[in-house]
């Protein structure tokens, strides 16, 4: 069996693994970022492999075309746990298991989430494009202690940032199709949109969520709330931003690979996607990363995302 470990951060992730990892198949190392056609070992040969892929060298792509290419697939271990970025359907289809990694990073998300909502909550970042000046009018700021935080989607990193801003004092309500937590009050959507004074999202991203949160539902926050994502912009972020800069909204945070930090027009912290890591997190990745290889050479696919 052959392993392909294609990552450009192999060398620093993974060393203390190789052993194991060697054990079980003959390792391939692809840490040169390089177009998916010219990993010319890849498509060579009838051995059975697993493909053990980092987002970062992709650009968040796994083509369809080029899993057709790959002869004898066993299996693809993804390097995190968001797998929106390959079919899944199809490699289904192709009898292909695709297994992803689980709550490696729950907790350094939900401090960064917490970060930020204490960040707007003091207008951080009006503070920040101001140079720092001394405002008593312009940036005073909003206590949270005994308000209200609204979690919309109770999984690792909602029910961790629950618990953070239930430490912070203020009562905790939340909207999840599956999940429940006596700890929390259980409400319905719109009315955790229309009473909660932090509002976070935290759903996965599917067609589901997708058609969530409808502008009629964002319309109804309250003009005093902060609004913040840890997902991708399921809903109109232009009526968001729009919202806060016309004084609709009181703030507004979510992940923003393209633009400049400030670059919005009000309260808005538009920061890149560095919520999740941490040395923890990074270390947790590493060995849940290796135990999903392990495991599918096994043909074990304990966390499976198609089966």
């Amino acid at each position: 069996m052959k392993i392909f470990i294609i990552s450009p951060n192999t060398g620093t992730q993974l060393s203390e693994y190789m052993n194991a990892l060697s054990e079980v198949g003959d390792l391939v190392l692809i840490d040169k970022m390089q177009p998916w056609s010219e990993i010319t070992e890849l498509y060579e040969g009838d051995e059975p492999r697993i493909v053990a892929v980092d987002p970062d060298f992709s650009d968040w792509q796994f083509p369809n075309d080029v899993i057709d290419k790959i002869p004898n697939l066993k299996a693809i271990c993804l390097q995190t746990t968001s797998f929106s970025w390959v079919d899944i359907e199809y490699c289904k289809e192709l009898g292909v298991p695709v297994t992803n990694l689980i709550g490696f990073s729950a907790i350094a998300v939900a401090e960064w989430a917490t970060l930020v909502t204490l960040s707007l909550a003091r207008k951080l970042p009006i503070v920040i494009k101001d140079n720092w000046k001394l405002d008593f009018g312009n940036h005073r700021g909003h206590e949270l202690r005994g308000k209200t935080a609204g979690v919309i989607g109770l999984g690792r990193i909602g029910s961790a940032f629950a618990e953070n801003m239930s430490g912070l004092g203020m009562h905790v309500q939340y909207w999840s199709k599956n999940s429940r937590d006596d700890r929390f009050s259980a409400v319905a959507l719109d009315t955790l949109m229309s009473s909660s004074d932090v509002i976070i999202l935290s759903t996965a991203n599917n067609a589901e969520t997708k058609i969530l949160l409808t502008d009629e539902l964002l319309k109804t926050m309250k003009a005093t709330a902060i609004f913040m994502t840890i997902t991708d912009a399921l809903y109109d972020q232009e009526l968001v931003l729009d919202m806060v800069k016309t004084g609709k909204l009181y703030g507004y945070g979510f992940e923003d690979e393209k633009n400049a930090f400030g670059i919005y027009e009000g309260n808005v912290w538009n920061g890149p996607a560095l919520g999740w890591c941490t040395d923890e997190s990074m270390s947790k990745n590493a060995q849940l990363w290796v135990n999903s290889i392990l495991s599918a050479a096994k043909s074990e696919y304990p966390t499976q995302v198609n089966s």
